[in-house]
């Protein structure tokens, strides 16, 4: 019977090497589709994929045909198994074999052969797979891993390569104040967001954080002053949240943002609250007197309205700053 392994203990390290790739929802790629085309023709198989896997789905970053999905839920992939064991994987027969008895591809694929090797672009870490499968079964037994391990390692050294030169990229994206992405970088990360809310017809939130009276700051005390008080909230932005898949940036001026996937109102609201208090929490001197506060607008939307999502966060800001500042509201999309 099918049971879908439990995440690695390496899974946030996982994720995070993940995130760094860029991949994940990224356009049709020639230096992978050569790789899963190669695959299929050196084992004569029917459909050749390079997937990768992270919190919740497997996306194929390239694959040979339709006869795979181009997204699976992550409990639904027998890639997901090399995830645990970083080992590659062969099942001759899947229509036969007993750990996938009710797993979903073999009730509704017309494929029975499979073999995969992980993709590994740190020690332990994989982050997908490059996988063959067939129509027909064959003898596990004989079957040569040699080539398949050869171009997943092809694929983990393109993979490394990419990593590399988007951290030079970044370097040139990241807003040298605070530490985090710049606009530039955050309208390229709200492509890639919406995207992925689009093809998996999940919730999007967005959150946007606009510091409070920083006119008087920077008039008072100098704009050296109002840099470190930015600074301040940076730093609180990297921290919180915390979860991987989350894009803070500063949007501009004293604006920033942070963009939420896979995140419906519930957890837009938990995530707007806990910012607005670990931001209560720095405790950042303002001249007046009191504490540097920032007001936070939220929003989220679905497939069907995710191009309103901005200008709703963006409406809940200003009712938060009418509503006395110091607040996080939420609006409603569309």
């Amino acid at each position: 019977m099918w049971s879908p392994p439990a995440a690695p203990a390496n899974e946030a390290d996982r994720l995070a090497v993940l995130a760094t790739c860029g991949l994940m929802d990224s356009p049709p790629d020639e230096r992978f589709d050569r790789l899963t085309r190669l695959a299929r023709r050196l084992y004569g198989a029917d459909v050749a994929f390079l997937g990768l896997i992270d919190a919740t789905h497997q996306w194929q970053k390239s694959r040979t045909s339709d006869l795979v999905p181009a997204s699976v839920p992550r409990r639904d992939t027998v890639c997901n198994v090399m995830v645990n064991s970083g080992e590659p994987l062969v099942i001759g027969d899947m229509a036969c074999d007993p750990r996938l008895a009710g797993h979903p591809a073999v009730a509704h694929l017309p494929l029975r052969f499979y073999a995969g090797a992980p993709l590994m672009v740190a020690p332990e870490l994989v982050i997908g797979s490059l996988c063959v499968m067939g129509r027909e079964a064959r003898d596990q037994e004989a079957f040569d891993f040699g080539p398949l391990l050869d171009l997943a390692a092809v694929a983990a050294d393109e993979v490394e390569l990419l990593r590399l030169n988007l951290d030079l990229a970044r370097k040139s994206q990241v807003d040298d104040l605070t530490g985090l992405l710049n606009r530039r970088s955050f309208d390229e990360a709200m492509e890639r967001a919406v995207r992925r809310a689009q093809r998996l017809a999940g919730p999007l939130s967005l959150l946007v954080i606009d510091v409070d009276h920083f006119k008087v700051v920077n008039d008072l005390w100098g704009h050296q002053a109002g840099d470190a008080v930015l600074a301040a909230i940076g730093g609180v932005l990297a921290r919180q949240p915390a979860r991987a898949q989350d894009t803070a940036a500063r949007y501009g001026g004293e604006e920033f943002a942070v963009i939420l996937p896979d995140t419906d109102e519930a957890g837009c609201d938990a995530v707007g609250a806990a910012l607005l208090a670990a931001l209560r929490a720095e405790n950042i001197p303002h001249p007046s007197g009191g504490r540097v506060t920032a007001s936070i607008g939220g929003a989220t939307a679905r497939g069907e309205n995710l191009d309103d999502l901005f200008a709703a966060a963006d409406a809940a800001l200003y009712a938060a700053k009418d509503g006395g500042r110091d607040l996080y509201c939420r609006s409603v999309v569309g």
